[in-house]
């Protein structure tokens, strides 16, 4: 089991059950800063809460999921059916500009609308006062909270939540000043079920490939992305970074994706859909096929040309097994993949399974790569020389360019 799905019982001042918050914990101790951590996880609790099902969850009650404000850019938010649903905003994993900003409080705006409950976190209210107005309550931490805040909060008539009310003497503190309350000590979480990644992760590479296949050029790809703000965001945020240094930064999708190509932008949409669920999982090991991944995509390019793409998803899927636990031929036909990609697992001496082999040598060897100068003295490049017919400085420097760009993608 990869995560543990639970419910928190949210209670009024009078100790009646006024909703159900909805969350989910990774089963392991994780790697991933902090903030990006939450963001990914509450992509996941979103879909997760999804195909669970608002009403067994709420039971009649409303549910209340935890976001930061950016993930509201992410189109699976609407798979909630808002009338059912809470919304408890928190800061921004990353840098908020103005232009995501607008198009959070849009969406924020379009909830409520539908009837969805809005509650901002004070920590986010201090940087954006001006989202109070979209506010059904402001939420606080029992165990940073300020009276003299809360009391600013009830003088304007909005209603006050106090979450993590983890014993008698936060109880006592609170209660007389909160409409609502919540933590262990007044309601401690109900585990609703322990779930593997791997099937979710099924759905959205389906849902993402038949998707992919009614675009035919960059400009469709576009048009595809611009439907998902979230994500076009990050595919900006990508190609604005230091690994492809551009002198002018490119600030349009449709640009982007003429400048990425069609192959390109394919692979990196499969790359996004994967990262949420392998970077909560093992970011170690998804670091691991990122780098991979690169590397055979460039070595292709010598040896295997018209299938640089194939080779690129072959290195990305490479540990998929020993990420979320299923056997990778088996997760690659369930999602339909080409079967050049499949070969590479199920024959070991085709082309695509030896350059796997080179790449995975490439990946192991980071370490000795980095430390080196020059080509000289690191003899498997030699091998993987006379296998691709690229001189040795070649292929270093491409080893050095996937270890940049795994880091950047992982980050995202």
């Amino acid at each position: 089991m990869d995560l543990s799905v639970y419910r928190r019982a949210i209670l009024d001042r009078e100790g009646n059950l006024f909703a159900y918050e909805f969350y989910v914990e990774p089963l392991y101790e994780s790697e991933l800063p902090k903030e990006i951590l939450e963001n990914k996880l509450a992509i996941i609790s979103i879909r997760t809460l999804a195909e669970y099902g608002l009403d067994r969850v709420g039971e009649g009650k409303k549910v209340f999921i935890t976001l930061p404000i950016d993930t509201l850019l992410v189109k699976a938010f609407e798979l909630l059916n808002p009338r059912l649903t809470g919304f408890k905003l928190y800061p921004a994993t990353v840098g908020l500009g103005k232009v995501v900003y607008t198009h959070a409080v849009e969406s924020i705006e379009r909830l409520r609308s539908e009837e969805a409950t809005i509650a901002v976190h004070y920590s986010l209210l201090k940087q954006h006062l001006d989202i109070i107005k979209l506010a059904d309550m402001i939420e606080f931490d029992a165990k940073t909270a300020e009276i003299k805040d809360i009391s600013q909060i009830e003088n304007i008539g909005k209603k006050v939540f106090v979450s993590g009310v983890d014993s008698k003497e936060l109880y006592d503190r609170f209660i007389a000043f909160a409409d609502y309350i919540e933590g262990d000590y007044v309601s401690p979480p109900e585990e609703l079920k322990q779930i593997k990644l791997a099937p979710f992760l099924k759905s959205t590479l389906l849902r993402l490939l038949v998707l992919m296949n009614t675009a035919q050029t960059p400009k469709e790809f576009a048009k595809v992305i611009e439907t998902d703000v979230g994500l076009s965001a990050k595919f900006l945020r990508f190609i604005n970074s230091a690994f492809f240094a551009l002198r002018k930064k490119i600030s349009s999708i449709e640009q982007a994706a003429v400048y990425f190509g069609l192959k390109n932008i394919k692979n990196f949409i499969i790359v996004l859909a994967i990262n949420d669920y392998a970077t909560v999982k093992d970011p170690e090991l998804w670091r691991k096929a990122l780098v991979r991944a690169k590397v055979m995509e460039e070595l292709a390019k010598s040896i295997m040309p018209d299938h640089t793409s194939e080779a690129y998803l072959v290195g990305l899927f490479s540990l998929i097994d020993r990420i979320l636990d299923v056997n990778i031929p088996e997760f690659l036909m369930e999602v339909n993949v080409d079967d050049l990609i499949i070969s590479a697992f199920l024959d070991k001496g085709s082309k695509m399974a030896k350059l796997l082999s080179m790449a995975s040598v490439i990946e192991e060897m980071e370490q000795e790569i980095k430390k080196a100068k020059t080509a000289e003295g690191l003899k498997f490049l030699k091998s993987v020389s006379e296998h691709t017919g690229l001189k040795p400085e070649e292929i270093l420097d491409i080893a050095n360019r996937s270890y940049i760009m795994a880091d950047t993608v992982i980050h995202l």
